[in-house]
């Protein structure tokens, strides 16, 4: 059986065209590497320079690592970015075992870590990228600091409209439907980039999720054992929750964790308020 995200070569390639086409909004010099793992090849875009504090991208879901164009940047001005394709997920990595549980996303991210030789890293994870580098820092030693942009759950239930967006974009797999949930993750007043809508649009028309776990809200047993400092980013118009207000609260309610709300953004506050998020991280990372 196959678990390639793309079966078909040319569908494949027109993915990683406008892969690359997105890459280019970084607008920095970076490097393609790819990590050989007993899930596949992991694929990771690094930039930066050499020597600096590793700094770890895990991005949210079907969007790729490209999603880091208004922050990547930034930050690697001050840090040695590594931004990582999720195994099984759209991007470049190239899945041939699929991470079906928690313990095979540590396996995962711990065989990549080993090959790029990355300890005491800061791990900065966006949505879904937020919830599994929740989950990998509750289990690993390695991270010094970790900042979670709109973690997945984690802290709160899922919106009931979430699976009614991204379910008929996942199966019918129509622009109207595709577009709609791709809008709907900004706030209305937030112009979403039409560039990375482009790549999107692509890996739900052509590609097929081989990611297979799903995110859950961490029970506080769980979450007392967190070992690094945590900072957590929250729009104040975020979609993905059942209540944001309570995703603040039971973030905050940890001694190791400070939340915050966001203004004028909802769940890809990482692109709809780049400048603030951006002073946020590195101030966090750098204190």
């Amino acid at each position: 059986m196959s678990y390639l995200v793309f079966n078909n070569e040319d569908k494949k390639q027109s993915y990683y065209e406008s892969y690359d086409q997105s890459l280019k909004q970084w607008d920095v010099e970076t490097e393609s590497l790819y990590i050989d793992t007993s899930f596949g090849k992991t694929h990771v875009i690094t930039c930066g320079p050499e020597g600096a504090p590793p700094l770890v991208l895990i991005h949210g879901m079907t969007v790729s690592s490209t999603m880091w164009f208004a922050n990547a940047p930034d930050w690697s001005q001050q840090f040695r970015v590594f931004a990582i394709d999720v195994m099984g997920d759209f991007g470049k990595s190239e899945c041939t075992k699929p991470i079906s549980s928690p313990e095979h996303i540590d396996s995962w991210l711990n065989e990549t870590l080993d090959a790029l030789n990355l300890n005491d890293i800061h791990l900065v994870g966006h949505s879904m990228g937020g919830w599994i580098s929740l989950q990998f820092s509750l289990n690993s030693n390695r991270v010094k600091k970790l900042a979670l942009l709109a973690p997945v759950m984690s802290f709160a239930g899922l919106n009931w409209k979430f699976p009614m967006k991204l379910f008929p974009a996942m199966t019918v797999k129509n622009s109207f439907f595709i577009r709609s949930l791709f809008n709907w993750m900004f706030a209305k007043q937030n112009q979403p980039d039409e560039i990375l809508y482009q790549q999107f649009y692509k890996g739900y028309k052509y590609g097929k999720i081989q990611l297979r776990i799903a995110p859950k809200v961490f029970e506080r047993d769980e979450l007392e054992g967190l070992k690094p400092d945590t900072l957590v980013l929250i729009g104040e118009q975020e979609v993905v929750y059942s209540s944001t207000k309570k995703a603040v609260e039971y973030a905050n309610s940890f001694t190791k964790i400070k939340a915050k709300l966001i203004p004028n953004c909802s769940h890809c506050l990482p692109a709809e308020q780049r400048e603030i998020v951006n002073q946020l991280v590195k101030d966090f990372l750098i204190s």
